[in-house]
């Protein structure tokens, strides 16, 4: 996570922008707890795109930005209080919501403007279901008050144990919310809300990488020509 996912793809085969809406890029993002796979399809996705003629940038949350370099950061355990608690809950949520902003203003729009798709490793639906974990709710989905939506939303969903295991196998280090209780709430939440709005795809993301792949771009097949 440390490290910044930020690219730009950019293998035409023709200078055709098919689907654009005008003249706008797509906003797609993928959701997901940690090791839902969100990262790998992500570039898979962008690189579908550009192979169709169209101008991607792929992303993430948190951003490579400043506030999103100090989120990275403190979910890996760093920045800790005098008294060496973990930063609170609130203020995790101000970061992100910050972050958000930050990355809107200098990577998405900008980029979507151009006629560039952007697809992002995490958004709005992320704050939603890990932050009202450690804040109130409301006031969570306050500060999303007047984000830009995205186009589309793919939720990833799988097993916590799944998850864990590919966490494990990646060698990745322990985070912030990665402790199996507390990826069972989060589940739990991306689930509620994806139920609560339709215009969220929910795809298998226990299957085989090919597998989900395959699944995401059956989906976008309803927004590209």
């Amino acid at each position: 996570m440390p490290h910044d996912r930020t690219r730009t793809f950019d293998f035409r085969l023709s200078t055709f922008n098919y689907g654009r809406v005008n003249g706008r890029g797509l906003f797609v993002v993928l959701e997901g707890i940690d090791g839902s796979g969100t990262t790998t399809q992500v570039d898979i996705l962008s690189r579908d795109l550009a192979g169709r003629g169209r101008r991607v940038l792929a992303t993430r949350e948190p951003s490579g930005g400043p506030v999103g370099r100090l989120l990275r950061e403190i979910l890996l355990g760093q920045h800790r209080v005098p008294d060496g608690a973990a930063v609170a809950g609130a203020t995790m949520a101000l970061l992100f919501a910050a972050d958000r902003r930050d990355h809107l203003q200098r990577e998405v729009e900008p980029a979507l403007a151009a006629g560039t798709d952007v697809v992002s490793d995490r958004y709005l639906l992320s704050s939603f279901a890990y932050q009202m974990e450690e804040a109130d709710r409301d006031w969570v989905r306050g500060l999303a008050r007047g984000v830009r939506q995205p186009d589309v939303t793919i939720l990833l969903d799988l097993p916590v144990a799944i998850a864990a295991q590919r966490r494990r196998a990646a060698g990745r280090p322990e985070e912030r919310y990665d402790a199996d209780a507390t990826l069972e709430k989060v589940a739990q939440n991306y689930r509620a809300l994806a139920a609560a709005d339709p215009s969220v795809i929910v795809l298998d993301g226990a299957a085989g990488v090919d597998e989900v792949a395959a699944a995401i771009a059956s989906a976008m097949s309803d927004v590209l020509p």
